[in-house]
């Protein structure tokens, strides 16, 4: 294994702690990969406005991959250099559906997050991204063409309901996890692997040179598609099995041991042990 030319890392529990907070061990890993010329990129499933602070500490603000995929750009700036939006009928038919189904849909248009009632998950849920939410009186009042819809789950029930809109809009729109709370609609060909694919392409950088670090279902494929897999001992167990490394959990700064280990492809599984990973 070689060390990377590219490295792109989920940032919801994995760059990030379960509190939202950045570990300044993490920030320093990262710091020195970018020290040492390697092109780091968060991917995300946030907004360019929610994902924007932590881009703009790391200094990576310039590239990001924000909405899973469906929109690539300078979060700064707000400036998209590749953005796809969900066509109006497919979005209002998915918030239709949500809402019928009892999960508490957000409209996320990449300025504000719209929502249908003033719900205490929905608030929460914004303000972890501290993006302004706005209420819509009606389905057809939501402005435009989000560039992604999220829905909250309130109850364990509620992942039956989660099953059923992804059987229902799994033919045209992407559908997946983010954690076991929240279920993802984007537009049908936004994924983060086609996003790292597209950005590596546009770098000249192959895929046996880049690295992925994730824990949930919506890193999978990212993952898979990397030369090399690294992920956190929070993660779901089907991440774990693609990793070739697993560090600790994201609340300790798992993914700076993370980091460690792909700079150092000699690395024994002995010394990966004292830093309280394995491989994977």
């Amino acid at each position: 294994m070689t060390i990377p030319r590219l490295i792109v890392t989920d940032v919801d529990r994995t760059l990030l702690t379960h509190d939202h907070i950045l570990p300044q061990r993490v920030a320093d890993a990262l710091g020195m990969v970018r020290k040492a010329g390697i092109t780091v990129v968060l991917a995300t499933a946030r907004s360019p406005l929610g994902v924007k602070p932590y881009a703009e500490r790391l200094g990576v603000a310039n590239l990001v991959i924000c909405f899973n995929g469906a929109w690539i750009g300078d979060v700064s700036t707000g400036i998209a250099l590749s953005e796809q939006r969900i066509g109006r009928a497919d979005a209002l038919h998915a918030m239709a559906l949500a809402q019928a189904a009892g999960v508490r849909p957000m409209w996320f248009t990449g300025t504000a997050i719209h929502a249908l009632a003033e719900d205490p998950l929905i608030v929460r849920e914004a303000a972890v991204t501290n993006e302004p939410l706005l209420l819509t009186d009606a389905i057809e009042g939501l402005p435009g063409t989000p560039g992604k819809i999220m829905c909250v789950a309130a109850q364990p029930a509620d992942h039956g309901a989660f099953g059923a809109l992804r059987e229902k809009l799994g033919n045209c729109l992407s559908v997946s996890g983010s954690h076991p709370r929240l279920l993802e609609i984007g537009p049908a060909d936004a994924s983060k692997k086609v996003a790292i694919a597209t950005v590596a392409a546009k770098l000249g950088i192959p895929a046996g040179d880049c690295a992925a670090a994730g824990d949930a279902e919506n890193d999978l494929a990212m993952l898979a598609w990397a030369g090399m897999a690294v992920t956190v001992g929070n993660a779901i167990p089907e991440a774990k099995r693609l990793a070739q490394f697993v560090g600790p959990s994201c609340d300790v700064g798992g993914l700076a041991d993370a980091v460690a280990w792909l700079m150092q492809p000699k690395l024994t599984l002995a010394t990966a042990d004292q830093t309280g990973g394995r491989n994977g």
